[in-house]
C-alpha cells in the first residue's frame, strides 16, 4: 500500500493555527494533500476532537474510505500448479501466464 496521509498531523496542525502551505512545507505534505484533508473535514463535519481516538490509519479510511478497498481486481494464480507445472520439461513461466 502506498504511504497513507497523516491526517490527524494535518488537522491538529491546522488548529494550531498554520496556514496550509506551512503546513505542507513544515511537514513535505504536498499542498494539493493539505488542502484536500482540510475541505473533506469541512465537508464531513469532523475535528480533531472526532479523530482524538482513532488511530492514524482509521483517520485516513474515514477520509477516504475508496483508496483502502481491499477488493482484489484479479483472481489469484494457483501457485501449487504453477510450481508443479514449472517442474515440466519444456515449460516456461511465460507459458503459464499466457494460459
Amino acid at each position: 500500500m502506498a504511504k497513507c496521509i497523516n491526517v490527524k498531523l494535518i488537522l491538529e496542525l491546522s488548529v494550531s493555527g498554520l496556514t496550509q502551505n506551512e503546513i505542507a512545507v513544515s511537514r513535505h505534505f504536498s499542498k494539493t494533500s493539505v488542502s484536500l484533508v482540510l475541505k473533506t473535514a469541512n465537508g464531513l463535519g469532523v475535528t480533531t476532537d472526532d479523530l482524538r481516538d482513532k488511530t492514524p490509519e482509521e483517520a485516513y479510511r474515514l477520509f477516504f474510505p475508496e483508496k483502502l478497498s481491499s477488493d482484489q481486481i484479479y483472481e489469484l494464480p494457483d501457485y501449487e500448479y504453477v510450481h508443479e507445472e514449472l517442474k515440466k520439461v519444456g515449460v516456461m513461466l511465460k507459458l503459464l501466464w499466457e494460459e
